[in-house]
This record gives C-alpha cells, structure tokens and sequence, in this order.
C-alpha cells in the first residue's frame, strides 16, 4: 500500500451522484437512490451526493450527516450563521428563535417534509480542503483524522478529480493488513 497514492482510492467525478446547487433534498436523496442501485456488485455504496454550482464546479456534498441536519430546523439557523451576522441580527434575538422552535415537536415524518424541499445549498457540506491526486496514503489518512471527514476531495491542477471515501480507504488498509499477516505467516 506505501505506493498507492489518493489517485489510486478515489472515486473519479464522473462516477460520483452530482446535483446543482439548486436541487432540492429530497431531488438529491432520489437521485443518490438511483446511484445506489446502479452499483457494481462488491462496491461500497455512495452515501453521499456531491455539489456543484452553476459553472459546474464541485462546492460541497449532501452526505448522511447534512441529511440529518436538514431534519432540525435549529440546525439550519446555525448553519445560515454567517447570513444572520451579517444581517445584525443578535445572538439573544437568535437564541430566543431557537428556544422558540424547540418548543414545537414534530413528528419524524414532518421533519422530512420540511426538509425535502430546502435546496441542497442550504445544508451541503462545503469542500474546504483537498488533496492532491498524487498524495500518499498516508496524507490522506492524516487528512481524514485531522479534518475529521468521511471523504476527502482529490485535485489535479487545483481541479477536483475524485473523492477519497472512508469506506474505501479501509477497504486498503484492511486488504494491507490481511497481505502483511499472509507475509508474516508465509515466513513462520
């Protein structure tokens, strides 16, 4: 595994579920649903959608987590937090909303309702950082703890290529860590 680079685990673009900006959840949640489906056997599933804006460049992505968080309607304020400072709007005024919503309790298939039709703008993940398609292993899995992140971007020229998906990177080190087991057993 000490020669395999992030080139070598990620997932091309071109593979990948992509939506616009635009899109709505429930459009995103279809549309990973159909990705799924269309898996090649022995595959990890995708769990997540990416995002791209209207020049068709990857922003963000829609994964398990953003889901969930789109569920909370309190997690969408925080999210929107920049909008809210810049507006003025006080941390009071915004804690005094947030007590508001928790007093009403929506029931599961309410909060899905809700959520279905935000854009996936709303509560994507943003691609803050990457890695280049020629890092290491190793930099990837520094990456991913550091950044504590379920995939990591891949770049070419500063162009996103791929994506490194946890599953996948484990996969590697689970197949490393069964070959060097073999190795030492053949040598015994």
């Amino acid at each position: 595994m000490n020669k395999k680079n992030a080139g070598d685990l990620m997932v091309p673009l071109d593979e990948y579920p992509v939506v616009d900006a635009s899109t709505t959840v429930l459009e995103a949640v279809v549309k990973l649903e159909e990705s799924r489906r269309r898996m090649e056997p022995g595959r990890q599933p995708f769990q997540a959608v990416l995002v791209a804006d209207t020049d068709g460049r990857i922003i963000g992505k829609l994964g398990q987590l953003a889901l969930l968080k789109a569920l909370l309607p309190s997690r969408r304020i925080l999210m929107d937090q920049d909008t809210l400072d810049k507006a003025g709007v006080s941390d009071t005024i915004i804690e005094k909303a947030l007590d508001h919503l928790r007093s009403f309790r929506h029931e599961f298939s309410e909060m899905c309702q809700g959520a279905a039709t935000l854009p996936v703008r709303k509560v994507m993940h943003p691609f803050g950082e990457h890695v280049p398609v020629d890092a290491s292993i190793r930099d990837v899995i520094d990456k991913m703890v550091a950044w504590q992140t379920l995939s990591v971007l891949v770049t070419e020229k500063d162009r996103p290529v791929g994506l490194v998906r946890l599953a996948d990177l484990c996969d590697a080190v689970i197949a490393e860590m069964s070959r060097a087991a073999s190795e030492k057993g053949d040598e015994g």
